[in-house]
């Protein structure tokens, strides 16, 4: 049976993130660039539960909370959130190879995750300050959190 036109190539990284944040967007604008390759699909959560052309996209919206924080899925179906959907995603990119070392130091993902709840804490604020300057869309107040699963 072939694979459906509407799934996501096997190499590409489905990125799920706030589409109502300025923030958020602006960091997709600048992924969109930097991904040369197309191995980023982005699509924001409030989307994802509501995309009738893309099942395995809907289970995701309704297995994880997608409002917590940034979230990838790959083709084989494992999902990661924060510092390690961060990762993943920078991995993804042409120059990815320089980000698989720091994957494997021990207490990295931890130090990861602790920087992405940093930047992520402050989205709102960040937002506001890019609305004030003229950037694109409303603020952002969702919650943030890491994680990793498999499904």
């Amino acid at each position: 049976m072939p694979r459906s036109l509407l799934e996501p190539e096997p190499d590409r990284l489905t990125v799920l993130y706030d589409g109502d944040c300025s923030f958020c967007s602006l960091s997709v604008d600048a992924l969109r660039l930097l991904d040369r390759d197309g191995r980023l699909e982005f699509v924001p959560l409030q989307h994802a539960a509501h995309h009738p052309e893309r099942a395995s996209l809907a289970a995701v919206a309704r297995r994880y909370p997608l409002e917590e924080s940034i979230h990838t899925r790959r083709s084989d179906g494992r999902v990661s959130a924060g510092g390690q959907a961060v990762l993943e995603i920078l991995e993804a990119l042409p120059v990815g190879w320089l980000f698989r070392p720091w994957a494997v130091i021990p207490g990295f993902s931890a130090v990861l995750d602790a920087a992405y709840r940093a930047v992520a804490g402050r989205r709102g604020k960040i937002s506001r300050v890019i609305a004030k300057l003229g950037g694109p869309g409303p603020t952002c107040d969702l919650q943030h959190g890491p994680a990793t699963w498999s499904g």
